[in-house]
């Protein structure tokens, strides 16, 4: 363990001797759980601006309106006079939605001739069209409930009767694992821990790379004692340390700070965090292996990296990905990581039923194995110091 021992203190003092490890290894990752518990510290947005257009302007339009107003996610901030104005204040940016109240509103609904209430939502903001979209439906819907029961009560129906017409069928809705609708605690969960992987992909290839190109890998492999595996071990054992006491840190501020819900074992989730990390660090080696020009190797891992946060599955689902892509998920340690947080935090299952996950992020470590004497061959023969 001696070449092991040397390479690691080598690397510590480089560390701490090049701010800029620092800044990849602890102030990007701090800045990022900082922002993100600030910034979504609401969970959910609230109060979006929607305009009516009113063409009746009875004492029943004038209900829906304060009754659109009254709910936590839209907030009617204009009244406008035709549908050409409100198209082009949606379009402007200024409202995400707008609603059309007819004329006669108010005397189709005592004649019983269901008036249609139009309502324009747009869903390129997708997170506000779909919070807006299910208020305004569950608003109208039940404003459209209450005329029509009562107007049955008012014709001498019995009070139960009434109820089974307007409502044949009673929904009991449970929210498992996010009661709350909070969009924090999906986002943050996985793109806090996220970034920290890509910073620790990153950060590997760039250690690994600026040995190749300030023509200091032959001084590196000797301190190894000529091995590659030792060369790699102690090099990146310190961006093991720090990477893991930085994912440790956003999972505090999750729980404690900003309140998250745990329903498994932290433990379980911190032991598939450093695996995720181990995991990275081997496709960081592999990168660097494959293409030993430092430049290219970072460009292809920051690509490699963020793409991992489209196929990991937590914005879009795998099972709802084209065949010929899903399998292509597995080429990334988040959608394991993800897997994991699903089914530990969520879902508060064992070890016993959550092995799966860390049993692929293991087999990442393979991935060096193939690359290691190209690696040394490079660290060998190549100096791109004098480029």
């Amino acid at each position: 363990m001696k070449g092991v021992v040397r390479v690691f203190k080598r690397e510590v003092r480089r560390m701490i001797s090049q701010p800029i490890y620092l800044v990849m290894t602890i102030v990007i990752p701090l800045i990022v759980v900082l922002f993100f518990a600030t910034f979504l510290n609401k969970g959910v947005p609230s109060q979006l601006p929607i305009a009516v257009i009113d063409f009746d302007n009875s004492s029943s339009s004038r209900q829906i309106v304060r009754t659109i107003s009254s709910g936590q996610f839209c907030k009617v901030k204009y009244k406008l006079s035709s549908y050409e104005v409100a198209q082009s204040r949606m379009q402007s940016g200024d409202i995400y939605a707008f609603v059309i109240i007819p004329r006669n509103f108010q005397q189709d609904v005592i004649n019983g001739k269901q008036p249609e209430v139009v309502f324009c939502t747009e869903y390129v903001h997708y997170l506000a069209g779909s919070l807006i979209m299910r208020e305004l439906t569950t608003t109208l819907s039940t404003l459209s409930a209450g005329v029509n029961l009562k107007l049955r009560l008012a014709k001498g129906e019995d009070e139960n009767q009434a109820l089974a017409q307007v409502q044949p069928i009673k929904t009991d809705v449970h929210i498992i694992g996010n009661p709350t609708l909070n969009y924090s605690y999906y986002l943050s969960s996985i793109i806090m821990p996220g970034i920290i992987f890509l910073m620790c992909l990153i950060c590997t290839i760039y250690a690994i790379g600026s040995e190749l190109k300030q023509a200091s890998s032959k001084r590196w492999l000797v301190l190894a004692e000529r091995s590659m595996a030792k060369a790699l071990c102690g090099k990146l054992l310190p961006y093991t340390i720090v990477f893991s006491l930085m994912e440790i840190f956003p999972r505090i501020v999750l729980e404690k700070y900003l309140e998250f819900p745990v329903h498994g074992s932290n433990i379980l989730l911190y032991l598939c965090s450093i695996l995720t990390i181990v995991a990275y660090q081997a496709v960081g080696i592999f990168i660097s292996g494959c293409l030993p020009v430092m430049r290219t190797a970072l460009s292809i891992g920051a690509f490699y990296g963020v793409l991992g946060f489209t196929l990991a599955g937590f914005t879009y689902p795998q099972f709802a990905m084209l065949p010929a892509v899903r399998p292509y998920t597995l080429l990334y340690p988040l959608t394991q990581y993800y897997n994991m947080y699903s089914a530990v935090q969520i879902n508060a299952l064992d070890i016993t039923e959550t092995w799966l996950p860390l049993v692929i992020l293991l087999l990442f470590n393979i991935l060096p194995l193939f690359i290691l004497p190209r690696l040394k061959k490079a660290a060998v023969r190549l100096d791109f110091s004098k480029d």
